[in-house]
């Protein structure tokens, strides 16, 4: 029987070890971050930890123009938009007096990023962001991806990827000062496949600019409603809603938060209705 327990305990550390081994540059570019080996160890070699392949072809092959944004101008959404304007009404007016930006924006966007809170990812946010990190090398990333690709297709996709990789290596570093500083296990949250999380779906370099504490905890936390909401206004003041006093010079606000042109058309559009509504 100890023979049988020693056995399993030795796989399990050599389990831990080749993937900790896997992620070794990035472990030393965090180090250099300012994190201690000891905190990237235990954080390393946790069995949730996981390169994410199935993200690869999805992330690189996104085309934000075929997205359906016209589903959120359904009756059965703007009905459920107008139900939460009502049901969150006293809060969102606040939130208005507080920041500038219409309660009617606000619940667009919210509509719009994660259908009121219904959907926002099922995805590990740090292994997205590590397994973006790492998709430097191109040799990992293409194998996800079809045969068939031209080499002007790959070579664009490589550079694009090079790219997104150095983004998500400083998302990383500041998503864990973010669970840091909050006090949240790195490991406990999800969302998209493009690193962002939460009710309002911000990446991670945006909650430590433009997340807000409304509700006084001491923590900015948002798959909390006040707080997501609160950082959403704050960040769409602080890009200069107050003075985007035309549809253009809104949608160039909006398209701060997201700068799909589609996107931000819709969330006007969906606010519009809303306050033809109200």
């Amino acid at each position: 029987m100890r023979l049988k327990c020693f056995v399993i305990f030795f796989f399990c550390l050599g389990y831990n070890f080749v993937w900790a081994s896997e992620f070794t540059p990035l472990i030393s570019y965090l180090k250099g971050r300012g994190f201690s080996e000891s905190y990237l160890q235990e954080l390393f070699t946790r069995p949730e930890v996981r390169f994410l392949p199935q993200i690869m072809p999805r992330k690189l092959l996104h085309d934000e123009y075929k997205l359906n944004y016209a589903q959120f101008l359904a009756p059965e959404r703007l009905l459920r938009a107008r139900k939460f304007l009502t049901a969150h009404q006293d809060f969102l007016k606040a939130l208005e007096a507080r920041f500038g930006v219409p309660k009617e924006i606000l619940v667009a966007i919210f509509l719009v990023e994660t259908d009121l809170g219904r959907f926002t990812g099922k995805y590990r946010t740090f292994n997205v962001l590590l397994s973006l990190a790492l998709s430097e090398d191109w040799e990992r990333v293409k194998k996800y991806l079809p045969e068939n690709l031209s080499l002007e297709e790959e070579r664009r996709l490589k550079n694009f990827m090079l790219r997104r990789a150095r983004w998500a290596k400083k998302e990383l570093v500041a998503f864990l000062h973010y669970t840091e500083k909050n006090g949240f296990d790195p490991l406990a949250i999800k969302g998209s496949i493009f690193g962002a999380f939460g009710l309002p779906q911000f990446v991670p370099s945006s909650v430590l600019k433009y997340g807000y504490d409304w509700n006084g905890d001491g923590k900015v936390n948002l798959f909390e409603l006040q707080d997501a909401l609160a950082s959403m206004a704050n960040y769409l003041a602080r890009h200069g809603w107050q003075k985007a006093s035309n549809p253009k010079d809104q949608i160039k606000v909006i398209k701060t938060y997201n700068k799909s042109q589609p996107y931000a058309e819709t969330v006007l559009k969906i606010a519009q209705r809303l306050s033809y509504a109200s």
